[in-house]
């Protein structure tokens, strides 16, 4: 089974917790919270409110320096996604938290020369983080666990120090061993095991409550989702039904628009020709352009309508049809072009391509504070490998894009402006039907850089309708 996915954040904030598991008997120590004087000013003046202090102390402390790596070693093996899931991928997680444990207090034993309790407690808490992994609380913030985890953690730490439990494998260390001692000197046995009895079902009680919150938001949010997918999925559907309606109707609409150009590309040839067998030479020119001109309106309309109608065209070119397309837009004064591709051929479906252009130029304008900024579009000649391609550059110093909303850019349905969603889409659509790539990096606050790369042809470009106005 291999690693699909590491959430860098866990990982680290899971490695952070586990050094501090490791650092914590450095300045987490018993003499510190004053365990040992407590303890034995009540052995000395018989005083039982200084030893419930310092028992109280002792559990405070233990769980205070065991939430760090435990909670370290939960968040680690949450941070890998495994390919596949399912029971498999649960089961090796649990391993691993199986294994991280007790290599921590192994280690915790190597630098600090002390020796860590490895008993019923701990052994409690890992089957508890193990059950909590297994069942895959994914949806609910790690704060939240977090929280249930320490008040499970402090309840079974309480099992330490109940005279009562001294046969089982609780309470051993050192510092427990005497506090449970001196109860028992003093006679304080039934008391100890009544209060942290109670206590320790106390604290069950509120650990137990927040597991039942952590399951049942689990579950909404889980439905939310699911929901939410459900809604995806109608919504492209009715999007696909629609497409495939409306590309039916462009079809029929196209037939119709071609059939008599058809006629009158035929009609004008035969008046061009008439004109030229005869003297009228300045109107058989007249009648040779406007033939030209329908030819290309054909060639134009098939081009919107088959995506994978291609035309050899310049860059100039592409650009002047451009330049000449945003003309009239809001944003078409913020947009400084660049062009040191020069007449280097490309060879892309014009329509579509020169229409995600300007796609990405509008969503510039839009990430700009007020409609006021830069857009700088450029255009080079580059090569890779041997091989040459055009590099579009459109650089804008807007709102930018957080780290959050780039992993959805690409999704049909997802806006961060409150669209339809289908802009950056259709992009990436024109950009892969003509062989090209396109990057996006950007960064919140500062702005968006847009990468989009089209391999350079070789030779002319086909002859062109004019592109201005």
């Amino acid at each position: 089974m291999r690693i699909q996915h590491i959430h860098k954040t866990k990982c680290v904030f899971g490695c952070l917790l586990m050094a501090l598991g490791v650092a914590m008997p450095y300045f987490v120590t018993i003499d510190a919270w004053g365990i040992p004087q407590g303890a034995y000013a009540a052995l000395g003046g018989k005083n039982e409110l200084s030893l419930w202090i310092a028992a109280m102390r002792l559990i405070g402390m233990n769980s205070l320096r065991a939430f760090p790596h435990y909670l370290g070693a939960f968040t680690l093996a949450e941070s890998v996604e495994l390919a596949g899931g399912g029971q498999a991928a649960a089961w090796l997680k649990a391993a691993a938290v199986c294994i991280l444990i007790p290599a921590v207090y192994a280690l915790i034993g190597a630098v600090h020369h002390i020796r860590y309790d490895f008993g019923l407690p701990a052994m409690a808490v890992i089957i508890l983080l193990v059950l909590l992994g297994k069942s895959a609380y994914g949806y609910v913030s790690l704060w939240k666990k977090a929280m249930m985890i320490l008040v499970l953690l402090t309840a079974l730490q309480v099992l330490d120090l109940m005279p009562c439990l001294k046969g089982f494998p609780t309470g051993r260390g050192e510092m427990s061993r005497n506090i449970k001692q001196i109860a028992e000197f003093l006679e304080m046995d039934p008391e100890m095991n009544g209060v942290f009895g109670v206590f320790f079902l106390v604290l069950l009680f509120m650990g137990f409550l927040l597991f039942l919150l952590i399951r049942d938001e689990n579950r909404l949010r889980a439905m939310n989702e699911l929901k939410a997918q459900n809604e995806r999925m109608l919504m492209e559907t009715r999007l696909g039904v629609l497409e495939n309606r409306t590309y039916l109707e462009m079809r029929h609409l196209v037939h119709d628009l071609k059939s008599p150009l058809t006629s009158a590309q035929a009609l004008v040839g035969v008046v061009r020709m008439a004109c030229e067998d005869g003297a009228w030479k300045k109107e058989a020119e007249y009648l040779n352009r406007a033939e030209h001109s329908i030819e290309k309106m054909s060639s134009m309309i098939s081009e919107i309508l088959y995506e994978n109608h291609r035309t050899r065209i310049s860059v100039d070119a592409i650009l002047a049809y451009l330049m000449s397309q945003i003309s009239v837009s809001d944003y078409a004064s913020l947009v400084h072009v660049e062009n040191r591709a020069g007449s280097a051929v490309i060879c892309v479906n014009r329509i579509r391509f020169v229409r995600a252009l300007i796609n990405l130029l509008e969503n510039a304008y839009y990430a700009l504070p007020d409609g006021a900024g830069r857009i700088h579009f450029a255009a080079d000649e580059k090569e890779s490998r041997g091989e040459p391609f055009i590099l579009f550059t459109i650089e804008d110093n807007g709102a930018g894009i957080d780290e959050a909303s780039m992993e959805l850019i690409w999704e049909r349905d997802f806006s961060a402006r409150g669209s339809h969603g289908l802009g950056l889409s259709f992009v990436k659509k024109a950009v892969d039907d003509s062989d090209g790539t396109i990057e996006i990096d950007s960064r919140a606050g500062i702005g968006t850089r847009v990468r989009l790369m089209v391999p350079a042809e070789e030779g002319e470009e086909e002859e062109l309708e004019d592109t201005g106005d």
